[in-house]
């Protein structure tokens, strides 16, 4: 797996960057917006890379962040969702702006989204509003560390099997617990977990 790539840019197309590491080109597809934030050719660039494999193809990804590339391998699972409708995804919306539209259950905004109509736009809010991030909303109020830590909670449960709901109603149950801005992401977890057991 090729996780990043950092280099000289020697050409810019379309929907791509050329760079040039250790002395070979490297073809890299990537989102519009983060073709339009590149530095000029002759600059270095480095950026977050998926190498997608199909029968008929190899191309590689590049993303200005994690949180990108994260989002663009997960709309790969979705059904009827290839690398270029993904791509398109990121090129019109950032994973935020994007996490945000899905929880709102925005159709419309998604729409917005080039070779996506009304009843795509339906299917991918069902496919993906167990697979977003933490709601913006639960942890927006807290401060930085507290922050991070209820992040890394809410990702823990979901990869634990829990749906988004389960996560977020189990993390919210937990700011009314004196001293809970001072939990590690695995105290959150433990407690969280707790209190889910003993609803079952």
């Amino acid at each position: 797996m090729i996780s990043s790539i950092e280099g000289k840019i020697i050409k810019k197309g379309v929907n791509s960057l050329v760079i040039s590491v250790g002395g070979f080109g490297v073809e890299v597809r990537v989102p519009l917006k983060t073709l339009e934030s590149s530095p000029p050719v002759g600059s270095r660039v480095s950026l977050q890379t998926y190498l997608h494999v199909r029968d008929d193809a190899i191309n590689l990804y590049g993303f200005d962040d994690e949180r990108d590339r994260e989002l663009f391998v997960t709309l790969l699972s979705v059904s009827g969702f290839g690398a270029a409708k993904a791509l398109a995804v990121l090129s019109v919306y950032s994973s935020e702006r994007f996490e945000e539209i899905v929880r709102n259950q925005d159709i419309d905004s998604l729409t917005r989204i080039p070779g996506l109509g009304k009843k795509g736009a339906q299917r991918l809010v069902l496919e993906m509003r167990d697979k977003v991030g933490l709601p913006v909303d639960l942890a927006a109020s807290l401060d930085s560390p507290a922050k991070i830590a209820f992040e890394e909670a809410y990702e823990a449960l979901v990869q634990l099997g829990y749906s988004a709901m389960e996560a977020r109603k189990a993390l919210e149950g937990l700011r009314s617990k004196p001293g809970f801005e001072s939990l590690g992401a695995g105290a959150l977890v433990q407690l969280a977990l707790k209190d889910m057991g003993s609803k079952i």
